[in-house]
C-alpha cells in the first residue's frame, strides 16, 4: 500500500469526514475485541450450546432486523444524535456483557450491542455519504472507510485475546472504554449534520419505507448488490467447515482470517485507485463479485504438500473482490435516495443484506450436512451467484452512470 494514497485521501476528508472514519476504526476495533470470545465466556459460564446460539442470534437480529428503524430515526433526528446515542447503547451492551453472569442480564447486554449497531450504522454512512455529492470523491472516501474498519478488524481480536488471557471481565470493561472514549470525541469533533431536514415528516414511517419498497431501481441493485453478503459470509460457516473436513487445522483458519485483514488494510486504496482509473463503478461492481464467486472454486484444488494452500487462495481472491464492491456499493446507494432519506435507505439495504446473510448461511450449512452432497457443487452454485449478480449490477449501473463515474 501506498502511503502517498492514504495521504491524499485523507486530505480529501472534511472535518466530518475524518471523524466518521476514525469512527469505522474504533467501532471494529471495540466490536472485535469481545465478539470473537463471547461464546468461549459463555461456555466457561456453564451455558448449554443452545443457550450460546440463542444469545449470539439475538446480537445478530437485534442489529440486522433493525438497521431500518435506526435509520428512520437519523433520517427524522439527526445522523450526529444517532450515532451518540449508538455509542451508550453500545457502551451499556459492552459493560453487561463483560460483567454479567446471569442469563437475563447476558440477553440485555447481547441486544443493546446489537440494536446499537442498528442506530449508528445507517447514521454514520448517510452523514459521510452526504459529506461527498460526487460520485469519485465518495467512492474514495468509501475505500478509506472500508480500510479503516480492516485496520480494527484485525487489531480487535488481538487486544481482546491478550485480554481474555487475564479474565473476560476486562475484555468487556475495556471494549466499553473504547466506545466510551469514542462517544465523547464525537460529542466534540463531530460537526451537527446539516445536509438535511430534521423536520418531522408529513407522511409516516410505514409510508415512508413502502415507498422505498417501490423504487424499483433501488430495489433491483439491493437484490444483486446483496448477494455480497452470501458470499462474504461464508468466511465465517463454509471455508471454516472445508478446513475441518479437509484438513483437521484449525490453524488454518486463523491463516484465512489474517490475510483476509491484512490484505484490506494494505490493498484496499490501491485496488479502489486501479479500479477508479482502469475500470470504473460498473465494471468494478460486475468484476469484483464475479471474483468473489469463482474464489470459492478454489476450494476443489489439493495440495498433500500445502493443505493450508487452496484456502489461502480462496481468502486472497475472496478478499480482492470483496475490496472492489464493497466500497463502490457504499457509495452507489445515495444515487436512489433524496437526502431526507439517506439513512433509511442505508438501512433498508443492510436488512435485506442481513436476510440474504441469513439465508445463504442457513442453506450453505444445510448443503454441508446432507452426507452425500458433494461440495464442489456448493463451490459452483457460489460462482454462478457472483457471476450472475455481477453482470446484473454491470448492467443496471451502466445504464444510469454518469460520465464522472467513467475511468479516467
Amino acid at each position: 500500500m501506498k502511503l502517498n494514497h492514504v495521504m491524499n485521501d485523507w486530505r480529501l476528508l472534511s472535518a466530518a469526514g475524518r471523524v466518521l472514519v476514525f469512527n469505522s476504526f474504533s467501532f471494529n476495533l471495540g466490536f472485535y475485541m469481545l465478539l470473537p470470545y463471547l461464546a468461549e465466556h459463555l461456555q466457561n459460564l456453564g451455558f448449554s450450546g443452545w443457550y450460546i446460539g440463542l444469545i449470539i442470534g439475538l446480537r445478530v437480529l437485534s442489529q440486522q432486523g433493525l438497521f431500518l428503524i435506526g435509520g428512520t430515526l437519523g433520517d427524522r433526528f439527526g445522523y450526529k444524535p444517532m450515532i451518540l446515542i449508538g455509542c451508550a447503547v453500545r457502551i451499556v451492551g459492552f459493560f453487561l456483557l463483560g460483567v454479567s453472569d446471569t442469563f437475563v442480564a447476558i440477553v440485555l447486554g447481547a441486544f443493546c450491542t446489537g440494536f446499537a449497531g442498528a442506530l449508528f450504522t445507517p447514521s454514520s454512512q448517510a452523514y459521510l455519504s452526504s459529506e461527498y455529492p460526487q460520485q469519485k470523491e465518495r467512492n474514495r472516501v468509501f475505500a478509506l472507510q472500508n480500510l479503516a474498519s480492516e485496520a480494527g478488524m484485525l487489531l480487535g481480536p488481538l487486544i481482546g485475546l491478550s485480554l481474555f488471557a487475564v479474565s473476560f471481565m476486562w475484555v468487556g470493561l475495556s471494549a466499553a472504554a473504547v466506545f466510551f472514549i469514542l462517544l465523547l470525541l464525537q460529542w466534540y469533533y463531530l460537526p451537527k449534520d446539516t445536509h438535511h431536514s430534521v423536520e418531522q415528516q408529513r407522511q409516516g414511517v410505514l409510508a415512508d419505507w413502502w415507498q422505498m419498497l417501490q423504487n424499483r431501481p433501488f430495489m433491483r441493485f439491493v437484490m444483486a448488490a446483496c448477494v455480497y453478503q452470501i458470499l462474504f459470509h461464508q468466511l465465517y460457516l463454509s471455508i471454516p467447515h472445508q478446513v475441518r473436513t479437509q484438513t483437521g487445522d484449525p490453524s488454518v483458519i486463523t491463516w484465512v482470517f489474517m490475510v483476509s485483514s491484512l490484505m484490506g488494510v494494505l490493498m484496499q486504496l490501491p485496488v479502489s485507485h486501479w479500479v477508479e482509473k482502469k475500470l470504473g463503478t460498473a465494471k468494478g461492481m460486475g468484476f469484483g463479485m464475479a471474483l468473489m464467486g469463482s474464489a470459492f472454486l478454489a476450494l476443489n484444488l489439493h495440495f498433500p504438500a500445502w493443505p493450508a494452500l487452496p484456502f489461502i487462495v480462496c481468502a486472497v481472491l475472496l478478499s480482492s473482490g470483496s475490496m472492489m464492491v464493497l466500497p463502490l456499493i457504499g457509495a452507489y446507494i445515495p444515487r436512489f435516495a433524496s437526502s431526507t432519506r439517506l439513512a433509511s435507505y442505508y438501512g433498508l439495504y443492510s436488512c435485506i443484506g442481513g436476510f440474504f446473510a441469513f439465508v445463504g448461511n442457513w442453506g450453505a450449512g444445510w448443503l454441508l450436512d446432507l452426507p452425500t452432497f458433494p461440495s464442489g457443487w456448493l463451490w459452483l452454485l457460489f460462482a454462478t451467484l457472483g457471476c450472475m449478480s455481477g453482470l446484473w449490477l454491470y448492467l443496471q449501473v451502466s445504464a444510469q452512470q454518469e460520465p464522472e463515474t467513467e475511468p479516467a
